[in-house]
Parts: C-alpha cells; sequence; structure tokens
C-alpha cells in the first residue's frame, strides 16, 4: 500500500504523509460507534450532538495517535542514515516506507521498538490527564474520551508488540534471533513463520466468532486482519529470499554480452546473420539514418516468433526503446542497480562511455530461482556494440 493508493496530506518533517481512503470509512464507523454506544453509556445527559462531535474529534485523535507511531519508526530511521520513502495511514493501522535494510541487530531492535514504546507514552499520558479531571468531577464525555484514547493506545502498542511479522514485535524478533544466530535469513524466516501462524491463528478465531450470533462483524475483521498478516508475513519472507540470494553477486555475474545489429533488416535475416553465431546476446538496434541505436532485443525473444512471420517482422517491431532501460556499472552489486534503477525492464551495463553488457529481467529470476550464477563462459565480454547514443 503506497503512495497511489493514498491521499496526499502533507509533509511532517520531511516525510510524506498519505491517508488510505479506507481509512475514511473505518473513521467514520469509529466515530459513530463511540457516538452510539460508548459515550451515552458514560455520559447518560450529554445529547446526540455533543456525541457526534465526541466521537469525530476522538476518531481524529486514535489517527494522530497512529501517525506518531509511524514518525516513530521514522524518525529513528532517519536518525541510523535510512532513507523514508513516506508514511501511509490506513484501516489496518499506519505503514513507513523505509528504503533498505537495517544494518545492525541494533539498529532494526531500536526502530521496531520505537512505535510501540510511542504508543504505551501516549496510552500514560492520556490516563494521567484524565485521572485528575476524574477526582474533579471533570465532564463525563470528556473523561470517558481519554480513557477510551489511553486503553486503546495500549492495545495497539500491546498488539504491535507481538512477536511476528508484520507487526513491530516480528522486527524486535528478527533483530533478537539475528544478533543470536548471526544470520539473516534465518531471523526472516523465523519471524515470518511466527507471523503466518499468528495470522492463522486469527482467522480461526475469526471464523468461529462468525459462527457466533451477534459477534459477525468482529469475526470477520478477525478473518480479514488475520489474512493480510499472513499474506505481509510471506510477502516478507519472499522479499528477503531475493535479497539473501542476489546479495553476493555483482552485476558482472549476470550480465549479458551485447552486439549492435541493424534494426531495420528482417526477423529472418537477423537470426540467420547476427544471432545463431551469438546465442545469448542482447542486441542494440541501429536507427537507419542516423548515429545511435534506436532499441534493443533479446534474440531469444525473436526466436520466439512464428518462422512464417520472419520475412514479415523486422527485430525493432519488437524492440524495447532505449530510453526504457536502466543504467548499471560491471562492478556494482545486483541488488544495489535494481533498487537504483526503479523498476526498469532492463539494464544496461556501461563502462567508459560503451555499452559492455545487459541484464534482462529472466536471468534475474533465474539466478533468484536457482540461487547459481551462469555457467563460465556464458557471458562473456560483448565482441561488438559501442557507445550508447
Amino acid at each position: 500500500m503506497g503512495v497511489k493508493d493514498s491521499i496526499r496530506l502533507g509533509r511532517v518533517g520531511g516525510v510524506t504523509i498519505g491517508l488510505n481512503w479506507s481509512l475514511i470509512v473505518i473513521a467514520l464507523l469509529l466515530a459513530f460507534g463511540l457516538a452510539d454506544n460508548r459515550f451515552p453509556a458514560d455520559a447518560p445527559t450529554a445529547g446526540d450532538t455533543a456525541y457526534a462531535v465526541a466521537g469525530a474529534i476522538t476518531a481524529v485523535a486514535l489517527l494522530l495517535a497512529v501517525l506518531l507511531h509511524e514518525l516513530g519508526h521514522a524518525v529513528v530511521a532517519r536518525r541510523f542514515g535510512m532513507k523514508v520513502d513516506g508514511i501511509t495511514l490506513s484501516w489496518l493501522g499506519g505503514q513507513t516506507r523505509i528504503e533498505g535494510d537495517a544494518r545492525t541487530p541494533g539498529v532494526e531492535l531500536a526502530i521496531g521498538a520505537v512505535g510501540p514504546a510511542v504508543s504505551l507514552a501516549l496510552g500514560g499520558i492520556l490516563w494521567l490527564v484524565r485521572l485528575p479531571l476524574a477526582a474533579a468531577g471533570g465532564h463525563a464525555l470528556v473523561i470517558s474520551a481519554l480513557g477510551w484514547l489511553a486503553v486503546i493506545n495500549v492495545v495497539l502498542a500491546v498488539f504491535n508488540l507481538v512477536p511476528a511479522s508484520p507487526l513491530d514485535g516480528g522486527r524486535v524478533l528478527h533483530a533478537v534471533i539475528w544478533r543470536v544466530t548471526r544470520n539473516r535469513w534465518k531471523a526472516t524466516r523465523a519471524a515470518s513463520l511466527a507471523g503466518v501462524g499468528l495470522g492463522a491463528a486469527m482467522v480461526v478465531v475469526g471464523f468461529s466468532r462468525l459462527l457466533t450470533i451477534g459477534a459477525q462483524v468482529d469475526g470477520l475483521v478477525l478473518m480479514v486482519l488475520g489474512f493480510w498478516i499472513m499474506a505481509s508475513a510471506r510477502s516478507e519472507e519472499q522479499a528477503a529470499h531475493v535479497v539473501a540470494v542476489l546479495d553476493p553477486f555483482q552485476v558482472a555475474d549476470v550480465m549479458r554480452p551485447v552486439g549492435a545489429a541493424p534494426g531495420w533488416i528482417t526477423v529472418r535475416n537477423f537470426i540467420e546473420h547476427y544471432d545463431s553465431p551469438r546465442p545469448g546476446w542482447v542486441w542494440l538496434l541501429e536507427r537507419w539514418n542516423e548515429p545511435g541505436y534506436s532499441g534493443l532485443v533479446a534474440g531469444e525473444d525473436l526466436r520466439q516468433i512464428p518462422p512464417t512471420r520472419w520475412d514479415a517482422l523486422r527485430p525493432g517491431d519488437l524492440a524495447l526503446p532505449v530510453d526504457k532501460a536502466g543504467a548499471a556499472r560491471a562492478r556494482e552489486p545486483v541488488l544495489g542497480a535494481l533498487r537504483r534503477s526503479g523498476g526498469q525492464q532492463v539494464l544496461l551495463v556501461i563502462e567508459g562511455g560503451r555499452t559492455v553488457g545487459a541484464v534482462l529481467p529472466s536471468d534475474v529470476q533465474s539466478l533468484i530461482r536457482t540461487g547459481q550464477r551462469p555457467a563460465p563462459g556464458a557471458h562473456r565480454p560483448a565482441e561488438a556494440g559501442g557507445p550508447l547514443r
């Protein structure tokens, strides 16, 4: 859930804050529930208008509390030199998007623990504010709202401290296991398995509540939340697997050789005269009447075209425009190049102003699947190619 799914509210301390549309619905339901049930029970004489106003203010106050929780993560992450892409508030609470991974278990522990600590502190402060008001006979509606906010912040902190991904407690658990085992991947697997177990338990409990008269809504919420926790935990495990596999490799380990070829000849001529002698290459397609290249294409992509159409198509018809490719250096880590490219389909490897190789998504996926670099000699230096113009 990122920026595209949310309404941008502005920036706090340089961090972009977004609000997912689902939270608007939840906030309205929360305000209505407080105004219709809790506040009339705690302050019977306040009146419907006061209940509605108090419900709206309390719902907004909870959103601010969740925002402070997430800002705690953001502040500590930035304190350790990590980039924070933004915060999104949604019906699931909040999500702080931190780029990259913590360098040490201690950094991860600090980032994970600060959010619940903020929520606990807020709960304690709100309760301390409530106590003298209640002793002095303050307005029952204010006392009720403060008490509810205090308790819900403590509940938020305790729930987030459950040692299972993707909760903050999962990050704490990950940091502890990482520190003890000195193996980041083992820590990720353990935290993810705990998340899957927690989500499954919530689904089971939610289903049992779904079959109970009068508890269907609670059961449905528990089931949805449980499925989300399971999916998020699996997603984190998969992402960590990708990092664990790719981390030892440099771009030079997976890049293919490149060559230059005319883009205006037929696919048949291209395969017979250029690709067949050099299988596995990526080709930069020369322009017809000016210097430079118009696009790039992998030889195997052309071979997937039915031979009956080889005389009717040109390589340029299937080429990726050059400006759609990212750039990388041969001796930089594969992970760094992929992250910096921002999801480009192909990476062109540039050294000394010349294009010396290319990395295709299929090659990266094969590396993730097998965990092995290409066979020696499979990705030899390019015999053709030239400056990317």
